[in-house]
C-alpha cells in the first residue's frame, strides 16, 4: 500500500477538484438564479471566452457573477488537469485513478464548450440542462477518482481499503 506522504501530492489535486468542482456549481447556480447568464453577451465573439469583448470587463454587477463562473472555471481546471498529468506521470500502474482522472478531464472538456453554447445560444433550456447534467457528470467523477485516491493510501477508516 502507498503512504500517505507518497500520494500527497495526489490527494491535494483529487480533493481540490472535487470542491473546486463542488462551489463551481453552487456558482454556476447563483449565475441562474440572479439572471447574470447573458452579462457577457450572448452572440458574436465578444460574448465568449471574451465577457463584452473583454479579457478583464468592468467588475459589477451581473457581469462580475457571470465573471466569477467563467474564471473559477480556470481553477476547476487546474486541479483537474493536474490531477491528470500526476495519474499519468506517476500513477499509471493504478488503472481505475488513471481512467477516472482521464474520464474527468475529458468531461471538464465538453462541460467548457457546452458553457460556450449555453452562451450563444442565449440560455437555451435545452443546452443550458445539458450544461448542469455534464456538471453532475463531473462532479460524480471526481468525487470517484478521489475516493479511488484515499483508497489507494489505505487512509480511510470509513472506506474498506
Amino acid at each position: 500500500m502507498t503512504s500517505l506522504k507518497e500520494t500527497l501530492g495526489l490527494r491535494i489535486l483529487a480533493y481540490g477538484s472535487v470542491l473546486s468542482t463542488y462551489i463551481l456549481i453552487v456558482i454556476g447556480g447563483y449565475v441562474v438564479f440572479s439572471g447574470s447568464g447573458l452579462a457577457c453577451g450572448s452572440a458574436g465573439p465578444d460574448s465568449w471566452p471574451l465577457c463584452n469583448g473583454q479579457v478583464v470587463p468592468t467588475l459589477s454587477g451581473p457581469v462580475l457573477v457571470e465573471w466569477t463562473h467563467r474564471l473559477f472555471t480556470l481553477v476547476v481546471g487546474l486541479f483537474v488537469l493536474g490531477t491528470t498529468i500526476v495519474a499519468w506521470t506517476r500513477y499509471r500502474e493504478e488503472k481505475r485513478i488513471l481512467q477516472l482522472s482521464t474520464a474527468s478531464f475529458l468531461v471538464l472538456l465538453v462541460q467548457i464548450l457546452l458553457g460556450m453554447v449555453t452562451v450563444k445560444t442565449a440560455l437555451d433550456p435545452l443546452v443550458s440542462t445539458a450544461h448542469l447534467a455534464v456538471a453532475s457528470a463531473l462532479f460524480s467523477a471526481v468525487i470517484l477518482n478521489a475516493i479511488t485516491v484515499r483508497r489507494l493510501t489505505g487512509s480511510s477508516r470509513l472506506l474498506p481499503g
